[in-house]
């Protein structure tokens, strides 16, 4: 049996392939920086995949993916949240996922309940006071669809099964 596990980054990818027969071997692709256009990130990305499929083994049995969790990898300190005004006395934030992803808004908030926020946007983890309070509750709301209790977590999901099945199993 040959396993390859693959920890995939753009700049530098993990890669280790256990072979029943031979041992484990690892190794770790780098790709530098070719620019910020986007014909200069395409040509990174291919050369990474062809440098970690060049090191893949024709024939394996398993690939297992490291999927790394965004809110656990940055933390707290990584959302941000932004401040808006309303009318009457009200505001509204946009809480921000790390990868720059609009996680939450809330509207019609009462300023004086959160000593009238200033206008703007602020990284959750330096936020103080009721305003950092509501910011921290809003990143919890969020990771609540998150775990990390390894009993949750799925290992493995088959993408390319060619079983076929019936009307009756599929229900």
């Amino acid at each position: 049996m040959i396993a390859v596990g693959l920890d995939p980054s753009l700049t530098c990818t993990g890669l280790a392939i256990f072979d029943t027969d031979g041992g484990v071997t690892t190794r770790r692709v780098r790709t530098p920086n070719l620019g910020t256009s986007l014909l200069a990130r395409r040509q990174r990305m291919r050369r990474a995949i062809d440098r970690v499929l060049s090191n893949v083994p024709a024939r394996v049995d398993v690939t297992l993916i490291e999927v790394p969790n965004a809110a656990k990898q940055h933390g707290a300190h990584q959302y941000t949240l932004t401040v808006v005004d309303q009318p009457a006395g009200k505001f509204a934030v946009k809480l921000r996922a790390p990868s720059g992803a609009l996680a939450l808004t809330r509207s019609a908030l009462p300023a004086d309940d959160y000593d009238t926020p200033f206008l703007g946007t602020y990284q959750v983890g330096q936020l103080g006071g009721p305003l950092g309070e509501l910011a921290r509750l809003l990143v919890q709301e969020f990771e609540q669809g998150f775990t990390t209790d390894p009993e949750d977590v799925v290992d493995a999901e088959l993408v390319d099964d060619t079983t076929p099945t019936t009307d009756a199993e599929e229900a």
